[in-house]
């Protein structure tokens, strides 16, 4: 009985933390999953998302090493029982077809997801009376594990509006001479940028950073309620086939798309992808890669008066 309870105490550490390296891999992906419930802004979802990272490997290291081990035993348990009325929430009223808890690398379906916490509650409760070790330098250990558990997801992987501050440039550099003889060429003219404000993504269909960049402006334009009309992704790929599964991949069908060249897309970036060009009345006004794609950005372009750019 007492090696079982070892083995399984270990075992659901181990999860947690495996668990954690997971979503954290796949960062961006599960902070825009958590804005997609339009509960809290972009910014929050960022925060809440390390904060349930840093929580998991916290745990996962308590419950092997059985320091703070009530304390990390009730985490535990608050956090399954929080996470499985989430998952209850989902099945209700979403249609969701990877709940995110392995981050991107293991797609579980969130009633399989619902299920396995179930049954983690289940290992939780069997291993409730295990005893709190008594090795000597337990406040190190203890220490040393809020340090691993803080410094990955909020050091390693810091949020955009913490990054940014600390990156901040005049503007991002992109070939305005190519941007201009693209605009320029006779298959753009039906593009009319020359009245109110406008952001234009050149993005590629095959960069992962472009996928998680037009869903995360996918996601800012629905919960802002955002004018659709007013966003143009500048997009080449291999074909068309490809292109439209970028659409479906980043929820984008309802955007405007303009094909270009490969060549026009990296004269325009330079080779870096993606950029965002902010218009105004046909002028560019300011630009934005993936980290400077903030809500703030997006809303403060698209909502303000004509002619007036912050």
């Amino acid at each position: 009985m007492v090696y079982t309870q070892k083995i399984l105490r270990v075992v659901i550490g181990l999860f947690f933390i495996v668990s954690a390296v997971l979503k954290l891999f796949s960062l961006d992906n599960f902070e825009l999953y958590i804005y997609s419930f339009n509960f809290v802004n972009f910014t929050w979802s960022a925060l809440v998302a390390r904060v349930i990272i840093a929580c998991e490997i916290l745990v996962g290291i308590l419950l092997i090493i059985k320091v703070k081990y009530k304390a990390a035993w009730w985490l535990t348990m608050l956090m399954l029982v929080g996470f499985s009325l989430l998952l209850v929430y989902v099945l209700i009223f979403r249609d969701d077809s990877n709940c995110h808890c392995m981050g991107d690398f293991v797609d579980i379906k969130p009633s399989v997801s619902l299920v396995k916490n179930l049954v983690a509650i289940a290992i939780m409760w069997f291993i409730r009376n295990d005893e709190e070790s008594s090795f000597r330098g337990r406040i190190v250990a203890l220490v040393l594990a809020f340090f691993v558990a803080i410094v990955p997801p909020f050091v390693l992987f810091p949020m955009d509006d913490v990054y940014n501050l600390f990156a901040k440039t005049d503007g991002l550099k992109y070939n305005e001479t190519a941007f201009n003889a693209l605009m320029a060429d006779s298959t753009m003219q039906e593009v009319d940028l020359e009245q109110d404000k406008y952001i234009i993504g050149v993005v590629s269909a095959r960069c992962n950073f472009c996928r998680i960049s037009c869903l995360k402006m996918s996601e800012i334009v629905d919960n802002n309620q955002l004018d659709t009309s007013r966003i143009l992704f500048f997009v080449w790929g291999p074909d068309s086939a490809a292109v439209e599964l970028f659409k479906t991949e980043t929820k984008t069908e309802s955007f405007r798309y303009v094909p270009i060249s490969a060549l026009a897309a990296v004269e325009i970036t330079r080779g870096e992808f993606p950029i965002y060009l902010f218009m105004n009345e046909g002028e560019v006004v300011g630009t934005a890669d993936l980290r400077h794609l903030t809500e703030k950005a997006v809303c403060d372009h698209l909502l303000q008066k004509p002619n007036v750019i912050k």
